[in-house]
């Protein structure tokens, strides 16, 4: 389960983001059990940012993920 903190710096990170790309601020933010829900009443839009337990390894881009490569044209 996430922490307060992270919660809120992934409804910081997500303002800035939108913010960055001149995108509108969502209308209602919900902090859930393990996610965050931005609501935007206009577009009648949610976004869920889930809190998942990253693996062991995880691939920090692209490069490192070989079955990604092999998918390419």
């Amino acid at each position: 389960m996430p922490m307060l903190r992270e919660q809120i710096l992934a409804e910081t990170t997500m303002r800035e983001l939108l913010e960055q790309y001149e995108l509108p601020q969502p209308d209602r933010v919900e902090y859930g059990h393990a996610c965050i829900r931005l609501f935007f009443f206009d577009t009648k839009t949610v976004v869920v940012v889930d809190f998942d337990q990253a693996p062991e390894h995880a691939p920090n881009s692209l490069a490192e993920s070989g079955d990604r490569e092999e998918q390419a044209p």
